[in-house]
């Protein structure tokens, strides 16, 4: 196909236009637009910020009234309890991790089985 098929672009240069460039050149042509999408999105992530916020202040808040409560309960076995659980906690997490990893290398395996029934099957005469 030449360029003198392409119809009313036979005249024009080949040039390539980006969406991108588009938005900076209406942009640049329209201040004011810009600046009142610069205010929606500080406006989105002050929203979303502040919500994440609270969420993370009342959940230390909680953590920490359930430790103090702990505490007040009994105050002479409440370090031994903290070491024990960050222990339990790590603990777990060692074995999510481990079974995370075994999962990894069954999917390893699954995947190199199926690789191989593949190539079989293409190597396979058609019935």
């Amino acid at each position: 196909m030449a360029y003198a098929d392409i119809g009313p672009l036979r005249d024009c240069k080949h040039q390539e236009v980006g969406i991108v460039d588009n938005l900076i050149q209406y942009f640049s042509a329209h201040p004011v637009a810009l600046m009142i999408l610069v205010v929606a999105v500080l406006l989105l992530i002050y929203f979303l910020f502040r919500g994440l916020l609270k969420l993370m202040l009342i959940t230390g808040l909680v953590l920490i009234a359930l430790c103090g409560y702990s505490y007040y309960k009994a105050p002479d076995d409440f370090p031994g309890k903290v070491r024990e659980t960050i222990g339990r906690i790590g603990d777990q997490g060692e074995n999510i991790i481990e079974a995370g990893k075994e999962m990894i290398e069954k999917g390893k395996g699954l995947a190199d089985k199926l690789g191989e029934s593949v190539t079989k099957k293409k190597g396979a005469p058609a019935d």
